[in-house]
């Protein structure tokens, strides 16, 4: 085998709940699942010991050595010797969206790369080492994640939910975010075990009830468009609508289709390319 071609969705916050900080991080509990947004890539065995990334799609704003992708490789290479190898990313996933655009390309590298090589061995250890996200982001589904996000409980559903999602031309930082959710000294009751329960009990009103992300209101304190967002999604008739992880993307649940594709027709001629059709997938 020369070549290989993996694609890995992004990743949605169903249920984002803060715990309490230890030292320099907070513990969280999160209800997290895979959505149809896919970054693709491909990645070509070289003769020689060489790395290279080219970037396709979406913009990337940052140097190669910087980019996730590329540390994956080079993590890959030095951990199993091996030649080297030209990645390349399609990139789908909004960039720095908190729908784990990044931790989605250290896992395509690291499974693509398992299958090149033929090294036939668990990448959790190593996804671990360049994010938080990226172990849970080798498999994807629904999962809850605790900790610092490293602790992945799988869970074997196949439910499937339909979104709208509202991108915006900003930056919020995970860690200003988590800044401002501390200065409001705001808590905020649980809601990942009553939407396991709703998965459990295929509750659709219960689980959409449940959807909550404790970051959203310091999220719309740094930027204020996703205010209007949510605001507008809402306005549009939603289950429900909640930031994405640190943001700025804005995600609007909906347990039928047709709920959601009427909601979209009210928004797409004021929100253009910049709303998006998905759905909940499992790999």
């Amino acid at each position: 085998m020369k070549k290989i071609t993996v694609k890995v969705p992004a990743k949605i916050n169903i249920t984002l709940d803060i715990l309490g900080a230890n030292e320099n991080y907070h513990e969280i509990s999160s209800l997290v699942t895979s959505i149809d947004i896919y970054d693709e890539i491909t990645v070509a065995k070289r003769r020689d010991y060489k790395i290279t990334l080219t970037m396709k799609g979406l913009p990337v704003d940052c140097s190669v050595t910087d980019n996730n992708a590329f540390k994956a490789g080079l993590l890959f290479q030095d951990t199993f010797k091996t030649r080297g190898f030209d990645i390349t990313v399609d990139k789908k996933i909004p960039v720095a969206g908190g729908l784990g655009g990044s931790s989605a390309d250290i896992a395509g590298v690291l499974n693509a790369l398992n299958l090149l090589f033929e090294i036939d061995m668990n990448m959790e250890k190593l996804a671990a080492e360049l994010g938080s996200d990226a172990p849970y982001m080798l498999k994807g589904g629904y999962a809850v994640i605790s900790g610092r996000g490293e602790k992945i409980e799988r869970l074997p559903f196949n439910k499937t939910l339909f979104l709208l999602l509202i991108t915006e031309n900003a930056n919020v930082s995970a860690r200003a975010c988590y800044k401002k959710y501390d200065q409001r000294k705001r808590e905020y009751p649980p809601c990942t075990a009553k939407a396991v329960t709703a998965l459990t009990n295929d509750d659709d009103n219960a689980l959409i009830e449940a959807v909550k992300n404790d970051l959203g209101n310091a999220a719309c304190e740094i930027v204020q468009q996703i205010k209007f967002n949510l605001f507008a999604l809402n306005k549009a008739g939603v289950g429900k609508a909640i930031v994405a992880g640190s943001g700025p993307t804005v995600l609007g649940f909906y347990a039928d289709k047709k709920a959601r594709d009427k909601a979209y027709k009210k928004l797409a001629p004021l929100f253009g390319e910049n709303l998006i059709k998905a759905k909940t997938v499992v790999q």
